[in-house]
């Protein structure tokens, strides 16, 4: 056991975001990091991460289509954190 790192469930994208509780959605990370990360939505390597990259990225990109984000940080942005452009 790493001594004294005390490790995490996450939810790559934040279930405070829409995010499920799927196994395809989570990853083990150090509490640190977890803790920092809060509830921003994953850059493009937190999403590389997932059990199953391509699943994460489409159901993120399906879910910020048609429903804006609540938190300030994640104002605009879509899949692996990148802006949507506003039409």
């Amino acid at each position: 056991m790493n001594k004294g790192r005390r490790i995490h469930i996450d939810h790559i994208w934040p279930r405070a975001e829409g995010g499920p509780n799927e196994n395809w959605n989570k990853r083990r990370v150090s509490m640190k990091e977890n803790l920092t990360k809060g509830a921003r939505m994953p850059n493009l390597k937190e999403v590389s991460d997932s059990p199953n990259p391509i699943r994460l990225a489409v159901e993120i990109d399906k879910h910020t289509v048609k429903e804006r984000l609540k938190h300030p940080s994640n104002k605009d942005r879509g899949f692996g954190g990148l802006h949507r452009l506003q039409l």
